[in-house]
């Protein structure tokens, strides 16, 4: 197959050669006749950086849009110095409830080109309509708080009970803000003898939502008596994730009691809706916790007090019954005793008598016994020259022939006695 034919040299000499940057500002030019200049963009912010120099680059995404490759469309977004300070000049001028955080939907406006170091499009940001975010946050805060009152998780923790005395508080918050420290400051010097457990938690940006549930997750194993959320204040995007549904759900449904404290006097998020008990601030709300403790332990010295008066009183009169028992059982006492003594003395004086007469009695029959004995006494038999004869066992002998030839005997007299060996035995 042959090679295609070509023009010679001298025919490309008429067509015109771009350098990159011609391509860059002809791409600009075209990008600002087909958009305008300014226009305006919106999106949600996904990355916020602000450099040492004070140049603000932020990562813009369209979450609505269909995702490439995993990836929503994205915008890059430089805001320079200068036009920074416009910027929060606009977001202060419209109350300060908006900044340009993570997270955050916004309507921005810039001029659109080309970065030619990276071969990119980007928005050179100029303008910001406060407004938008907070439209889009209130109405996203709507229809959170329809789903749940559709799903009734409104007041659900409220029906989860507080401990009389809750003595032990896992604190959720950013260790180390303010919030953290007003909160501990409270419970510390309440001279309530509090146990606090710190679970440390994003309060901000995209990942606030998942740290703080995980925090939740990490309280409910710990045996702890309430929960105690906090955030200190700032603006309606940098408590956006106390508006989160999802955060909202696990609050609602938790197994313990949550005390809520976010942000100041003015804020009111979809947390506190659904919070077992809601603060004005992160004050507040440890404060709540140390009046509940305080009133119970108040209680539990009032009825201790009142245990100790009755129990007092009721052994007062327990006294007095006993004394009055005491002096009755005393005056009866003393007439039965009269009586007894009475009672014993003639007994006595008759007992006396028989025992005298049973004596003299016992007397007379020993006597009688005694000369019986004496009669019987083989000691006088003896002595009138009686001998007694045993055999070798100790038998008495009293016939001849139960001794044989040879045998031992034994004769006792009135005065020693005689063995002898029998000879003969006759009848």
């Amino acid at each position: 197959m042959s090679p295609p034919e070509t023009d010679g040299p001298d025919d490309t000499a008429s067509v015109d050669t771009w350098t990159i940057a011609a391509i860059h500002e002809r791409i600009t030019g075209m990008l600002s006749v087909a958009f305008g200049d300014p226009v305006w963009v919106e999106g949600e912010i996904l990355e916020a950086f602000t450099s040492g120099a004070g140049h603000t680059y932020l990562t813009l995404a369209d979450p609505d849009a269909p995702a490439v490759y995993g990836q929503q469309p994205q915008l890059s977004v430089t805001l320079w110095k200068g036009q920074r300070q416009r910027v929060e000049r606009r977001l202060r001028a419209a109350g300060g409830a908006v900044e340009l955080a993570e997270g955050i939907r916004v309507r921005i406006a810039g001029t659109l080109l080309t970065y030619s170091p990276q071969s990119r499009v980007q928005l050179r940001m100029i303008d910001v309509d406060p407004e938008f975010t907070l439209g889009v946050l209130g109405r996203q805060r709507a229809e959170v708080l329809e789903a749940l009152h559709r799903d009734g998780l409104i007041g659900r923790n409220t029906t989860v009970p507080m401990p009389t005395l809750p003595l032990r508080i896992a604190l959720v918050t950013s260790i180390g803000s303010a919030a953290h420290a007003d909160a501990m400051h409270e419970l510390e010097h309440s001279g309530v003898p509090f146990t606090v457990v710190e679970i440390d938690a994003r309060t901000q940006g995209v990942q606030a939502v998942d740290s703080i549930i995980d925090a939740l997750g990490v309280a409910a194993g710990l045996g702890v008596d309430a929960v105690l959320l906090v955030r200190g204040g700032g603006s309606a995007t940098d408590l956006a994730a106390f508006d989160d549904e999802r955060l909202a759900r696990a609050v609602a449904l938790f197994d313990l009691p949550v005390v809520a404290g976010i942000g100041h006097e003015v804020d009111r998020s979809i947390v506190d809706e659904v919070a077992h008990l809601s603060a004005k601030t992160p004050t507040a709300a440890a404060a709540a916790l140390v009046e509940q403790a305080a009133w119970a332990i108040d209680r539990f010295e009032e009825l201790a007090e009142a245990v100790t008066v009755a129990a007092r009183r009721r052994l007062e009169r327990a006294a007095a019954r006993v004394e009055l028992c005491a002096q009755r059982i005393a005056n009866r006492s003393g007439r039965t005793l009269v009586l007894a003594r009475s009672r014993v003395e003639d007994c006595d004086r008759r007992t006396g008598r028989a025992a005298q007469a049973l004596l003299d009695r016992a007397d007379t029959i020993l006597t009688a016994l005694d000369a019986r004995a004496r009669i019987h006494d083989p000691a006088l038999a003896l002595g009138r020259g009686w001998s007694i004869t045993r055999t070798r066992d100790g038998s008495i002998l009293t016939d001849a022939s139960s001794v044989n030839e040879g045998e031992t005997i034994t004769t006792t007299l009135a005065h020693g006695s005689i063995d002898s060996v029998v000879g003969s035995t006759g009848s």
